[in-house]
């Protein structure tokens, strides 16, 4: 009866207020729909890889080698290709070993479908052993276990079979071979690293590499695209299988590190942490403070809802003093009204909450576009999320309402009753204190959006060493033959719209797939160093634009040049101690021969990989065999219709080969999706904290204005101006501003340094990004406060002294 009473009070009061009604429950709707979104967010962010049955005790390899050159450490997540069975049979810890390599875009032919994938692998036969991808056909223990064998995801068996079993049909890949269907797996969730809609067996890779020659398990400098991955037996500690694994390292793979006197070393790392530190716990790249920055921002942004409800309900105490005083004189305990007052802050917190429901629900499309996910509101066998909803819904409501109702209650009916009240100065010093934390909060968010953009633009700006504009690279994947390679590189240029073409081995914004020691001419193992190689045909440097600064370019007229020749960039050149590398003598050793050759040209260090990275050591030489991509340059003009006439010429000459291309540029900036998230999301979040403040400031505004209404009568009759109370009223404001960007700057600046030191080539955060941030919260917030300040200086004076 008693809570029935209170919310009967607590609707009249809100109806009777509508504006302040208004301002708190669309901004508590705003705070808590933003922070359901962020929420399901990061927890599918954290959640990947954890819905294996055996998670805690599956580890991914990874590695760390220091280069002889330097102290520094390269970390990474990929393995050598004997690395996996190796480890099993070696160390008695070790319960299974798993290597997945991908191999990028490959071609599967079913009938006449013929089709290019990227998400495929291989896979070791303890693939769904080890991992919990439930198969809908197909023994676990079997499907990969023969090589030619496959199993595909439920989408691809539809996409290539229908609705009939794929199960004993064979699907052809490449101009290969054949693989035999042998299960079908329920299609991958998407929070899992292991990404795979079609996985053929480990075994169909090693085969197929020895019929080229290529005895891959041999190999144990070797890196590719090659991933490993362990499980130990329950309550194993990592720590001591890795200090096993340091004499694995020595057994096998010492003799390499004497000879180029290098450091080697093999890591475990936890499945679940994969996702969040791709290269390796020790890598370059962290993603996870960036999650615990998304829940500080969802944190805030509801904080800052709440403080608008505490301001304006502390703001209106001498509104309703007389209320609080009657009730206490009619005997109401002071307990009696901390619930009355949390109960209408529990009433504006449900109805907040619903509002907040629909927002979400109609947001949530927009936001998985931008975070390119797959996120739900509501399942109904998650628990997490009802329990979490349930618990935002009373935190918000005791967070907004506690302070008001304790600040309300304990008011002294003698003085509200003889209209004495006076408001504390630490009750308006903690107003004071509420308003800049928003303003705070919101300036810092600004400011981080402005440095992420601009770090966007830096890099889509900066000269990379190449021209990027109109590339296109055209994967020769299928296409074996040096011969066939160079026909369709002449009939390619034949097109009025190609300017220039060049076959190569390296994907621009990717990286350089092939990296060796390199070495002056009879120079010792130890004196090595590890460069990219960059097997082309003769015109590489004129396609891509490469800048070159000493020599010359490779010459098909001159035979020893596809031989005996060799160009480096600048990076290399330092590595080999040359000031002036023209006519020196090195040594390119893979591992299975040395190719000796003369350095004949030198050029600019460009960027292979994104801009994250430095540049690294490159080596260049003449080598069409190994090349798996043309590059185009197309002329100026319409680059669609140039490359429907590119798909034509290569129609007619490998029609068996769906044509597969991409235009650089694309493919550079594919390389900055996070970054670009992360800018839109802050963006967003900024412009929401703002909106939210600014709703706060206004009801704050409308609250002062009404309480100073005598006042502003006062000075009109005195002669103030409209511009001379506009600026009184504002002044206050301003104020509180002003403190929020002084706290804000260096807080952003901070945080906005630690994140651009992951970046090799970044920003240097200019004085204009805080001057544009303030001068945008300020010209917000002035005319936020303004137009209240200008209708009460227009009031006409009699109406405010009226009562008088």
């Amino acid at each position: 009866m008693m809570f029935r009473n209170y919310f009967k009070i607590a609707i009249r009061h809100l109806k009777r207020h509508k504006l302040i009604t208004v301002i708190n429950v669309a901004g508590l709707a705003v705070g808590m729909a933003c922070c359901m979104l962020i929420v399901l967010y990061v927890r599918n962010e954290l959640s990947f890889d954890k819905f294996h049955r055996n998670a805690g005790d599956i580890y991914r390899v990874t590695t760390g080698f220091q280069r002889p050159s330097n102290k520094q450490i390269d970390y990474g997540s990929t393995t050598q290709f004997p690395i996996g069975p190796n480890l099993k049979s070696d160390i008695s810890s070790i319960k299974d070993a798993v290597r997945i390599y991908y191999p990028g875009n490959t071609l599967f032919t079913v009938g006449e479908k013929k089709i290019w994938e990227e998400n495929t692998g291989y896979a070791d036969a303890g693939f769904f052993k080890m991992f919990d991808f439930p198969l809908l056909e197909g023994d676990p223990a079997t499907v990969l276990k023969e090589p030619y064998s496959i199993v595909l995801s439920a989408a691809a068996a539809n996409k290539y079979f229908g609705k009939e079993s794929p199960v004993g049909k064979t699907i052809k890949v490449g101009n290969d071979y054949a693989c035999t269907v042998t299960g079908v797996m329920k299609d991958m969730p998407a929070n899992t690293e292991l990404q795979m809609s079609m996985i053929q067996s480990y075994k169909t890779w090693v085969d197929e590499k020895i019929k080229e020659k290529w005895y891959i398990e041999r190999e144990w400098f070797n890196f590719s695209n090659n991933f490993t991955f362990v499980q130990l037996p329950e309550h194993t500690n990592p720590r001591q299988v890795e200090a096993e694994m340091r004499s694995f390292t020595d057994r096998h793979i010492g003799p390499i590190l004497k000879r180029i006197g290098g450091q080697f070393e093999l890591l475990l790392q936890p499945i679940t942490r994969a996702h969040l530190h791709p290269l390796g716990d020790r890598g370059d790249v962290d993603d996870s403070p960036m999650i615990w920055l998304y829940v500080a921002i969802a944190a805030f942004l509801v904080l800052i809802a709440c403080i608008n409800f505490m301001n304006l309900t502390t703001a209106r105490a001498h509104e309703r003093a007389k209320e609080v005083g009657l009730r206490k004189v009619m005997g109401a305990e002071r307990k009696n009204l901390i619930l009355q007052f949390l109960t209408e802050s529990m009433v504006i917190s449900v109805i907040s909450f619903i509002l907040a429901l629909l927002l979400a629900a109609l947001l949530l499309p927009a936001f998985n576009r931008i975070t390119g996910g797959e996120l739900r509101l509501f399942d109904s066998a998650d628990t997490f999320i009802y329990t979490g909803l349930l618990l935002l819904v009373l935190s918000v409501g005791l967070v907004a309402g506690s302070y008001p109702a304790l600040y309300l209650s304990g008011l002294l009916p003698v003085r509200v009753l003889k209209g004495t009240l006076i408001t504390s100065a630490s009750g308006v010093f903690a107003r004071k204190g509420l308003v800049v934390s928003q303003f705070a909060v919101a300036v810092a968010l600004i400011i981080s959006t402005v440095v992420v953009y601009s770090q966007l633009r830096y890099w889509q700006d900066k000269n990379l060493g190449f021209d990027k504009e109109r590339l296109v690279n055209v994967y020769l994947t299928g296409i074996d033959s040096v011969s066939e390679k160079m026909v369709l590189k002449e009939h390619l240029l034949q097109l009025p719209e190609v300017e220039n073409a060049s076959i190569h081995n390296m994907l621009l914004g990717d990286g350089i797939f092939n990296n060796n020691p390199v070495v002056a001419e009879g120079g010792q193992d130890r004196e090595a160093f590890v460069a990219g190689i960059i097997e082309s045909d003769f015109d590489l440097l004129k396609t891509m634009g490469i800048k070159l600064v000493a020599g010359r370019d490779f010459n098909p007229q001159m035979a020893t040049d596809s031989t005996d020749a060799f160009i480096v960039n600048k990076a290399a050149a330092r590595q080999l101690g040359l000031n002036d590398p023209i006519g020196k003598r090195i040594e390119w050793r893979p591992g299975y021969m040395n190719r000796h050759g003369t350095i004949v040209g030198m050029v600019e260090d460009f960027n292979v990989r994104n801009l994250r990275q430095a540049v690294t050591p490159v080596i260049y030489l003449v080598r069409p065999k190994e090349t798996a991509i043309a590059t185009l340059r197309l002329r100026p003009g319409d680059h669609v219709a140039a490359m429907k006439k590119a798909a034509a010429v290569w129609n007619q000459l490998k029609p068996d080969i769906p044509f597969n291309y991409s235009f650089v540029e694309n493919d550079i900036a594919k390389q900055y999706a996070s970054e670009r998230t992360l800018g839109k999301l802050f963006g967003i979040f900024s412009g929401l904290a703002i909106f939210i403040a600014c709703m706060g400031l206004f009801g704050l505004s409308v609250l002062i204005s009404r309480q100073r209404t005598k006042e502003v009568g006062i000075r009109k009759v005195l002669g103030a101006s409209v511009a001379n109370i506009s600026v009184l009223l504002s002044t206050d404001f301003l104020k509180l501003v002003l403190v929020g960007i002084c706290i804000a700057s260096p807080l952003a600046w901070y945080g906005m340094n630690k994140w651009l030191q992951h970046f090799e080539y970044r920003i240097y955060i200019q004085w204009w990004v805080y001057a544009l941030s303030a001068l945008a919260v300020i010209v917000i917030a002035l005319g936020t406060v303004g137009v209240q300040a200008i209708r009460a200086a227009l009031t006409n004076p009699v109406k405010s002294l009226r009562s008088e």
